[in-house]
C-alpha cells in the first residue's frame, strides 16, 4: 500500500520512522563534546557512530585516542564501548569526522554525560509519541523538540516545566490534539516528581505532674508545622521513642522542615521540664533502601517485645495533626494499672 503523510506528520500506511538526530544540526560543530559507540577498532583508528546524530559514523585517528605512548589500540577502547570525544573536523559535504578522545577533559565528561542523559530521555518521549499516534519522529523534533530546544537551555528542562505548566510551555507548537495530549501523557507518567520520606527516631520524656499532656503537646507543636506540600507525621514506636516522618517532593525542603520540626518539639517538651534525645538524624529513606515506615515500625514493635495491650492501641495510631496521642495514653494507663496490680500484691502479701 502507497504510504502518504499529511502536513502534520501523521503517515497513512507503511512504517513511521522513529529514527532521528537529537538536534537541529545535521552535524555538530568543531570543539563540541559528543557521545559515540565504538563500531570497530582497525589500525590507524577507531571508526564510531555518533549517537545524538542518528548514528553517523567518524573516526577517532589513532593519535587522538591517549596522550600516552600507544602499543595497542585495543587497550585503549574496544568494540561496543561508549566514548565521549570532542570534534576536530568536519566535512560536511562528505559526511567525515575526525573526533578527539585525548582532548576530553574530565569535568567536560560530566558535562556532556549529563546533556546525553537528558537528550536521550527527550528521545524516548517523543518516540514514545511517534508510536502511539503513528507520526515522524522528524515531524515531532521539527515542531516540538528543536523549538523547545531554542527556547529553553534543554527540551528536558521545556518537559519538566510541562507537567505543572503544559500552556505555556506549549503555546505556539504547531501539533494535533492526539499528539499533544499524548505528549502530556507520557511527560506527567515519567517526569513527575515521585515523594520521597525522611525519617528521624527520637525520644521525648517528661516527668513533671502534667509530664503526658506537655509530651502531647510537643508533639502537636511539631506536626503543626505541617503545610499542603509537606506531610509531617509522628507516630509512637515504643516509649518514649517516636519516629518522625516527612513526606515531600523536594528533598532540601523536607530535610529543613524535618530538623524544624525536631527543633520545635525539643523547645516545647525543654520548656515544660522534659527532655529531647535524637536516636536517628533524619534522612532520606530511599537512599538508605530501609523498610517502609509501617514495615519498620512493625519491626520495631517485635523487637522490643511491647505488650499486647500497647499493640492494640497501635492500630488507632494515626490521627489528623500526625501527632500519635491514643497511644501516649493508653501508655500511660498500662503503667497505672501495673502500679495498681502491684500496690495490691504488697498489700496481700502484708
Amino acid at each position: 500500500m502507497e504510504e502518504s503523510k499529511d502536513r502534520k506528520g501523521v503517515k497513512h500506511g507503511g512504517d513511521v520512522n522513529l529514527n532521528c538526530r537529537f538536534y537541529r544540526n545535521q552535524f555538530p560543530k568543531i570543539d563540541d563534546i559528543v557521545v559515540v559507540e565504538v563500531q570497530r577498532v582497525e589500525n590507524e583508528g577507531a571508526y564510531v557512530s555518533l549517537l545524538e546524530y542518528n548514528n553517523i559514523e567518524g573516526m577517532i585517528p589513532l593519535g587522538e585516542l591517549s596522550r600516552k605512548r600507544i602499543r595497542s589500540v585495543t587497550k585503549l577502547t574496544r568494540i561496543g564501548k561508549t566514548e565521549y570525544v570532542t570534534v576536530i573536523r568536519v566535512d560536511e559535504a562528505k559526511g567525515y569526522l575526525d573526533l578527539s578522545k585525548k582532548r576530553v577533559a574530565p569535568e567536560e565528561i560530566q558535562e556532556c554525560e549529563n546533556k546525553f542523559n537528558k537528550s536521550k530521555t527527550v528521545n524516548s518521549i517523543l518516540r514514545h509519541v511517534a508510536q502511539t499516534t503513528k507520526t515522524d519522529i522528524e515531524i515531532l523534533y521539527e515542531t516540538i523538540g528543536w523549538p523547545l530546544y531554542d527556547k529553553y537551555e534543554h527540551a528536558y528542562d521545556a518537559f519538566r516545566m510541562a507537567v505543572s505548566d503544559s500552556n505555556s510551555v506549549l503555546e505556539g507548537l504547531e501539533m494535533t490534539q492526539e499528539v499533544k495530549n499524548s505528549l502530556l501523557s507520557v511527560i506527567r507518567s515519567r517526569l513527575s516528581p515521585h515523594p520521597i520520606n525522611i525519617r528521624a527516631d527520637f525520644g521525648v520524656t517528661c516527668f513533671e505532674y502534667d509530664g503526658i499532656d506537655a509530651i502531647k503537646e510537643a508533639l502537636s507543636a511539631g506536626a503543626a508545622m505541617a503545610s499542603d506540600r509537606i506531610q509531617v507525621k509522628i507516630r509512637l514506636i515504643a516509649a518514649p521513642v517516636f519516629v518522625l516522618v516527612v513526606t515531600t517532593i523536594d528533598r532540601n525542603q523536607g530535610m529543613i522542615l524535618a530538623n524544624s520540626v525536631l527543633r520545635k518539639i525539643m523547645e516545647e517538651i525543654k520548656s515544660r521540664g522534659g527532655n529531647f534525645v535524637m536516636k536517628e538524624e533524619p534522612h532520606c529513606l530511599n537512599d538508605q533502601g530501609d523498610l517502609d515506615i509501617e514495615e519498620y515500625i512493625q519491626k520495631q514493635n517485635n523487637a522490643k517485645h511491647i505488650e499486647e495491650g500497647e499493640e492494640e492501641n497501635d492500630e488507632g495510631m494515626d490521627v489528623d495533626i500526625g501527632v500519635d496521642i491514643n497511644a501516649i495514653d493508653a501508655k500511660q494507663e498500662l503503667e497505672e494499672d501495673v502500679d495498681e496490680g502491684e500496690a495490691e500484691e504488697e498489700k496481700g502479701e502484708a
